[in-house]
């Protein structure tokens, strides 16, 4: 049942610091005391319009809610550098506090919101504001995880589509401010944003954005005087959490170890709870995500996302009276892709997934590309090589990508890249029966080259019968030590695939790429060594994929035992 709703705009909000932050507040209209919901947001508060969670659901459920701009963004003062976590934190507190005083509250406080709205959240909650209950960051990640996922690569694409916009703010800021600005660095931003292959494309990548007083340098972030993603003190971190990610997110593994970090710190059940669904990083989650409409329970709304949120809220914030109780089947609900349903696990990955590995082979005689093997191939050792040139890279096509720029994220079909001659192949006969792969997984590859430093990358699909090949996850790795191995000893190279939960069906197969590039999505190696987008040249690589004998490469995954191992006809 809806209620009358009061909104007060553009309320001032006075930090620590003296500078007003301002924030509009939605409340229901009786004038009993309730707890509040608070969401800081540097997109403008009056454009929040999230799948997860709105103000105005929040107050059709009893709370208030609370939408800040953050400093410097829109309606609230002081100067926003976007690669500059330090004020978020003490802010976030000091808006918690401010919240918590008002006669409209009754000292309760959540945080709630996607993506940066999250990663403000755990920045926040580690500095200890007194009344703040419970987080629900959706969409966010740690620097520790972030780099962990990506093996060392740069997510080029992301980053600097997010500064782009960042970049064109700052020209329009000048522009009004009657500050000069040089019609150049106002071209770069245009192409940048329209087509970013061409400036993507130049070397040394530092000289991307590279404009005097932009507050948000490529060459500052390549030298570390910027963070493109925060880091948090998670042993600080007290409050209860609810964890909401995507399959196809960007930052769906750092999601899931942030979740992991505080069930490992605080073991007690329906304290920390994770929603895993098939989405990819957006503010809006619809039941179509790349090439697969995973029906109505894949939306955000059929997933009862705002409801889960509440409930949850509700436990936290209100315990007495509003017990809404924990469905059975643990703290962990996640989207399984081609069931098309929830499930339900006591902790992630689900306890009672177990290991099932896939050995890469070369071909049949005479046929073409390499098997996929649920046993380790007989005979010798084998080798399969390619060349990967950094002027010439495979293009990014789906998966966790960024959709700020040019590219599409979620499961897209990978076919038409599979004819390149720089990607292998190593694929299954067609399943007899159905393989559920939930968990985490990896990609053990024996791997050689002759460059002194390069990278390799990989992805798993699914292949269809109809010849589709949709991507289900994918991994990267720079290998800065490949030209130091002997030439007859490979190099192990470890990939981290992450998580997924995604049913094969009687009949697909399953295929592994390798390669070395994934553009613009990642930056391109030169095959040289240095460090990362600093390099004012490139060369080609010859790169090797060793497998059998004592040099086995091998797809781990985890799978749930009903669904088998993997049979084959």
């Amino acid at each position: 049942m809806g209620r009358t709703t009061l909104i007060e705009h553009d309320v001032p909000v006075e930090m620590r610091d003296g500078t007003v932050l301002r924030a509009d507040v939605w409340r229901p209209a009786d004038a009993a005391p309730s707890p509040a919901v608070l969401f800081r947001t540097p997109y403008g508060k009056s454009a929040l319009g999230l799948a997860t969670l709105t103000p105005a659901q929040c107050v059709d459920r009893g709370y208030a809610a609370v939408v800040q701009d953050t400093r410097g963004r829109f309606a609230s003062q002081g100067e926003w550098a976007p690669l500059d976590w330090t004020r978020e934190g003490p802010d976030g507190y000091d808006t918690v506090e401010w919240t918590a005083r008002q006669p409209w509250c009754d000292g309760n406080v959540a945080m709630a919101g996607t993506s940066y709205q999250a990663i403000v959240q755990w920045l926040a909650a580690m500095e200890k504001p007194p009344h703040l209950r419970a987080i629900a960051p959706a969409m966010s990640t740690a620097a520790a995880f972030d780099a962990e996922q990506l093996g060392g690569c740069l997510r080029l694409d992301h980053l600097t589509s997010w500064l782009g916009l960042t970049a064109l703010e700052w020209v329009q800021r000048r522009a009004a401010a009657g500050d000069p600005v040089d019609p150049a660095v106002v071209a770069e931003v245009v192409q940048l944003l329209t087509t970013p292959d061409v400036p993507l494309r130049r070397l040394p990548l530092s000289a991307v954005l590279d404009f005097e007083g932009f507050p948000g340098r490529l060459r500052d972030v390549f030298a570390g005087k910027a963070a493109t993603v925060a880091d948090y003190r998670i042993g600080d971190v007290g409050v209860p959490t609810f964890s909401v990610g995507g399959w196809y997110d960007v930052f769906s593994y750092g999601t899931i170890e942030l979740h992991r970090a505080m069930r490992a710190q605080d073991p007690v059940a329906g304290r920390h709870e994770l929603v895993v669904g098939p989405w990819v990083h957006s503010g809006q989650l619809p039941q179509v995500q790349g090439e697969v409409n995973t029906g109505l329970y894949g939306s955000a709304q059929g997933a009862r996302l705002a409801d889960l949120h509440l409930d949850f809220f509700d436990r936290h914030l209100r315990p007495a009276g509003h017990d809404t109780g924990r469905a059975g089947g643990g703290d962990v609900r996640y989207f399984l892709f081609g069931d098309d349903t929830w499930h339900r696990a006591e902790s992630w990955p689900p306890p009672e997934a177990v290991d099932a590995s896939w050995y890469l082979a070369g071909p049949e005689r005479d046929g073409k590309g390499g098997r996929l093997l649920p046993a380790p191939p007989p005979g010798g050792v084998g080798r399969d090589a390619f060349t990967y040139d950094p002027e010439d890279p495979v293009p990014s096509h789906g998966g966790r990508v960024l959709q700020l720029g040019r590219l599409a994220a979620g499961p897209l079909n990978q076919a038409h890249l599979e004819s390149r001659p720089d990607v292998l192949l190593y694929t299954s006969e067609p399943l007899t029966e159905p393989l559920d792969v939930v968990g985490r997984q990896r990609l053990r590859l024996r791997f050689g080259s002759d460059a002194p430093a390069t990278a390799v990358v990989a992805k798993l699909t699914d292949v269809c019968p109809d010849g589709r090949s949709l991507l289900v996850a994918e991994a990267s790795l720079r290998l800065e030590g490949a030209g130091g191995v002997p030439p007859d000893e490979p190099y192990d190279a470890d990939l981290l695939l992450g998580d997924t939960a995604w049913r094969f069906a009687p009949g697909h197969r399953l295929r592994v790429h390798v390669t070395s590039s994934n553009f613009p999505h990642l930056d391109r190696h030169p095959n040289l060594p240095g460090p990362v987008g600093e390099a004012d040249r490139c060369r080609p690589a010859r790169q090797t994929v060793w497998h059998g004998g004592p040099y086995h490469s091998v797809l781990r995954l985890q799978v749930l035992p009903a669904s088998g191992a993997g049979g084959t006809a």
